[in-house]
């Protein structure tokens, strides 16, 4: 998949592990490595690289250091004057020197960038080691400088893999490094940051394992205070990994949660004065089984100097993982009633093997200064490098943004500021509309097939099938679904009259000799040829016939509303005959079930059982939705006697 953003890439001839952006130029980085002391056939060196375009990135000078002293381990650009820039290494002196208990291992450089009409010439920056320092006191031939910062005129850096942990705290202001102070650790730190708070006052920090501290430094070197322990989440307790300050009010770390289950950003409020630990602003985790190795942070807006207090700001956070992928985020600094906030810690993009599936060692953002007129399309670089020799620089672009409400009501309008022009992951609610959906559905199949194995639901998963043979049914015959009683009812009611299918039904009793209470009522004297009887008719109602006990006969043509008769019985047939019709709307003395009384209620059981309609075990919810016309004579001389 192609990358997000425009990338240039080069590859050395060493392997790197320290990389530094030009404070005053974006498109200047310098980078430090080599193959250390006594490994023929690869160099210790620092190179100065410059990105032409978007696309081209090329080496603008170089030096190449002894091959007897260890390599470039740790570097950091500090201010230029003129045309020179003065640069900070941490390279540790020969084994021999540190056997005499010698180690010069702050190293300082100056490059000398070109005049203007060389430029065009090629590259001709010059890199010259100007001297040698020596801050620490742990005669350990194991110890080295690893880590290194400067900001400002104050610089900060620390020992690794020696039996005394330091941090040496030395001035920045020149060729030849003043040692301002060193104090033992009692771990290892794993990594440090320093920022200025006000003049000449500055605030460092440094972690390792689960505690974060921080030390102030103005005339007089405070003690280090911890700040901060990490909390123990149900036996994963993250460790460490590296940390950056975002304003004097905030720090940014990111820490390995065990066996590599992920990484977690945090963003953490300092304690006040009269507040004994860091409070927890903002925090997001990076999924996967992946450690991270480096971090880098950089503000969109930084403010004038160093001094001057940030405002609403967004912040690009890069953190790179042990897969050679950098994972790039966005974090908003925001002034809310004078009180500094962190929000929306959102991803915006991932950025996969950037150098070709290396083992990345080092991040670094360029600084970004807002154009003040006609600008051109504007962007802030991110580099990073690997063991395998590979720089990576990205271009991600900025675009204009205005914060349309003021600070208050009556306040000036906020000022212009720039933002990622590239939209962050905000977070969706569409995986958890999903997932609810999902369980709902599942519930739903669930329920769906527990009425079914009850009894309690026509067939439609069929869920009987998936169960055991030995299983059978959890309902009783004489406990059927009562919709599906209710089905084979009316089906044996109608049976086969597609007519009356769908249709509201009513039923009417048939009297004996074949007369039925409609017939009965509109000639009550008259009599059919062939059979016996009398019958008191009752009241009646347009209604199509169906006979229940046989095939139905016809002596003529269909009446009206599709009535069906079965063939007339005699005198001596049962008298169990039904008459099943669709409910007109001249129908209006039928009733529904609930309306009839006890005593027709109890009738007209007894004529469907009778009929081999009904019986006692199906109940009286089958009759639910059908109407009853009036019974023959024969009800009221039930009732009568």
């Amino acid at each position: 998949m192609a990358p997000p953003f425009e990338s240039a890439s080069i590859e050395l001839d060493f392997p790197l592990y320290a990389i530094d952006f030009d404070t005053e130029d974006s498109n200047r980085l310098v980078v430090g490595g080599g193959g250390g002391a006594g490994r023929s056939g690869v160099g210790n060196k620092i190179a100065v690289l410059e990105t032409t375009s978007q696309n081209e990135i090329q080496t603008a000078g170089d030096i190449t250091l002894s091959r007897d002293e260890d390599s470039v381990m740790s570097l950091a650009l500090g201010a230029r004057k003129g045309k020179t820039t003065h640069l900070y290494a941490g390279v540790n002196s020969s084994p021999e020197s540190i056997a005499k208990g010698t180690n010069e291992h702050l190293r300082t450089l100056a490059i000398e960038l070109p005049k203007a009409r060389e430029k065009a010439a090629g590259p001709s920056t010059k890199v010259s080691e100007i001297s040698r320092t020596s801050m620490f006191t742990d005669p350990d031939e194991n110890s080295y400088q690893r880590l290194l910062r400067v900001v400002g005129q104050l610089g900060v850096a620390s020992t690794a893999m020696g039996k005394d942990p330091q941090i040496g705290i030395f001035e920045a202001t020149g060729p030849n490094p003043k040692v301002k102070g060193v104090f033992e650790l009692p771990r290892e730190a794993e990594d440090l940051d320093v920022i200025q708070t006000a003049e000449n006052e500055y605030l460092v920090a440094f972690c390792h394992k689960y505690e974060l501290h921080v030390v102030k430094i103005s005339k007089e070197q405070g003690d280090p205070e911890l700040v901060y322990t990490m909390p123990d989440d149900h036996g994963e307790k993250p460790m460490f990994r590296s940390i950056r300050f975002l304003t004097p009010n905030f720090i940014l770390a990111i820490s390995n949660l065990p066996k590599k289950n992920g990484i977690i950003i945090q963003g953490l409020r300092l304690p006040k004065p009269g507040h004994e630990t860091a409070r927890l602003a903002v925090a997001a985790r990076i999924p996967g089984k992946i450690n991270a190795t480096a971090l880098s942070v950089t503000n969109l807006s930084p403010p004038a100097n160093l001094t001057t207090p940030v405002t609403e700001t967004q912040f690009l956070v890069a953190v790179a993982g042990n897969d050679s992928a950098v994972y790039v985020y966005t974090l908003e600094h925001m002034i809310t009633a004078q009180l500094p906030l962190l929000v929306n810690l959102y991803p915006l993009t991932t950025l996969k093997t950037p150098n070709n599936a290396d083992n990345l060692t080092g991040l670094a953002f360029s600084t970004f200064v807002a154009p003040k007129s006609n600008p051109r399309p504007q962007f802030v670089k991110l580099a990073s490098i690997s063991l395998q020799s590979t720089v990576s620089v990205y271009s991600i672009p900025l675009k204009k943004y205005v914060d349309k409400t003021p600070r208050n009501p009556k306040g000036p309008p906020r000022a212009t500021r720039y933002v990622v022009a590239m939209k962050s992951q905000t977070p969706s609610s569409r995986p958890i509309i999903i997932i609810m959906t999902v369980i709902v559905l599942l519930l739903a199949i669930i329920g769906q097939a527990v009425m079914e194995v009850y009894g309690g639901s026509k067939p439609i998963l069929h869920a009987h099938k998936i169960l055991p043979s030995w299983h059978g049914t959890l309902r009783t015959p004489g406990h059927q679904a009562a919709a599906l009683l209710q089905e084979s009812f009316i089906a044996n009611l109608v049976g086969g009259n597609e007519d009356l299918t769908g249709e509201t039904l009513i039923l009417r009793d048939i009297l004996p000799g074949g007369v039925d209470e409609e017939d009965e009522h509109n000639d009550e004297d008259e009599q059919y040829e062939g059979e016996e009887g009398d019958y008191e008719g009752e009241e009646d109602e347009e209604y199509s016939e169906v006979e229940q006990d046989g095939e139905a006969e016809r002596n003529g043509e269909a009446e009206e509303d599709s009535e069906v008769e079965e063939e007339a019985p005699t005198a001596d047939a049962p008298t169990n005959q039904i008459r099943v019709d669709a409910h007109r709307e001249a129908d209006d003395e039928a009733k529904r079930w609930d309306e009839l009384s006890e005593e027709h209620k109890e009738a007209w059981k007894e004529k469907l059982l009778e009929a081999g309609k009904w019986t006692r075990d199906m109940g009286e919810g089958v009759f639910k939705g059908i109407l009853f016309g009036e019974l023959a004579g024969a009800v009221g001389q039930a009732f009568a006697g």
